[in-house]
């Protein structure tokens, strides 16, 4: 080797340090693409990190008004039945109320019959059996009794709520032994 020129050992060492930096720089060349790749692969994935956080977010905003409104139909659901069950109360009360004043009338209209020299012992039957049924059959309907019965044609019939005449809502004090009722303390 002693035959070989210095210039070609001088093109061979600048070959081989070309080689050598042509290599050192695949590799930094390389690990630089792998770490770009890897630092992009990071953004994406805080990205999509973010937009199902957003998602969450508009998930739970959406959750969160759901529950509200059913909390709301709850609550007007209940207050329905509280309704349901106040009206029923005083549709029970007004019945009763009803029952007893056609209860109160028909006394007054045996009363009546009892003192009337008009009426004799066979229309007092009939109107007592009129009546009857009516109360059998679930009708209080004591306009009916009282237009069945041939006497009472001559007489006004009970229509009013507290007697008399239909068109007058005063209770006249000498027909009833129950004291005048307040209209302040009326029921609606």
């Amino acid at each position: 080797m002693d035959n070989v020129d210095p210039w070609v050992w001088i093109l061979i060492a600048v070959v081989a340090l070309l080689l050598v930096a042509a290599l050192v720089w695949a590799l930094t060349k390389g690990n630089k693409a792998k770490e770009e790749k890897r630092l992009e692969k990071e953004r994406e994935q805080r990205v999509e990190a973010a937009r199902l956080r957003d998602e969450a977010r508009e998930a739970s905003v959406s959750a969160n008004q759901t529950a509200a409104g059913a909390a709301a139909a709850r609550a007007d659901a209940d207050q329905a039945r509280l309704d349901a069950e106040r009206l029923e109360r005083q549709a029970e009360e007004l019945h009763q109320e009803a029952a007893e004043t056609k209860q109160h009338v028909e006394h007054r209209m045996a009363k009546a019959d009892e003192i009337d020299p008009d009426v004799t012992d066979g229309q007092r039957n009939d109107r007592t059996d009129a009546q009857r049924d009516d109360l059998t059959d679930g009708r209080h309907d004591d306009v009916a009794a009282a237009r069945q019965d041939p006497v009472s044609q001559d007489r006004p019939v009970f229509t009013g709520k507290h007697g008399g005449d239909p068109d007058s809502d005063v209770r006249d004090p000498a027909l009833t032994d129950a004291p005048p009722e307040d209209p302040d303390t009326r029921r609606v």
